[in-house]
């Protein structure tokens, strides 16, 4: 997942149960202690950042995984597909759709588009 995505789904509050071990976060631009390449490129969540930066985590942009994303947008996902390089998730009757590379960006734009939010999609762009 990329940050304009992480970011538009903390501005939208994604519900985030808990952080797990695997998973990405972005540190946040005032996050001093992380180098302009960590903040830019994300950091793989470890033991280490669990116990160490859960702060960093916390106020940074964290990236859920496939099946949170999935079980937040419940039974408004109908189908999530590949055409050539690029993923679909839709809606019912393919109201609402989210693209993307991977699937977790396809479902985590439909969740925006679910919730009123493309707007927070466009304005992280900025």
């Amino acid at each position: 997942m990329d940050l304009k995505l992480a970011r538009a789904l903390k501005a939208a509050d994604f519900p985030v149960t808990g952080f797990q071990l695997g998973h990405r976060f972005y540190p946040h631009e005032d996050a001093l202690e992380w180098s302009e390449a960590t903040r830019t490129h994300g950091v793989t969540i470890t033991a280490y950042e669990l116990e160490n930066h859960l702060r960093d985590i916390a106020d940074g942009y964290y990236c859920p995984g496939l099946s949170d994303l999935i079980a937040a947008c419940g039974d408004k996902l109908a189908r999530l597909h590949i055409i050539k390089d690029t993923w679909m998730a839709e809606s019912e009757n393919s109201k609402h759709v989210g693209e993307g590379a991977t699937p977790e960006q396809a479902v985590g734009r439909l969740w925006l588009a679910l919730n009123g939010h493309r707007r927070s999609l466009d304005q992280s762009a900025a």
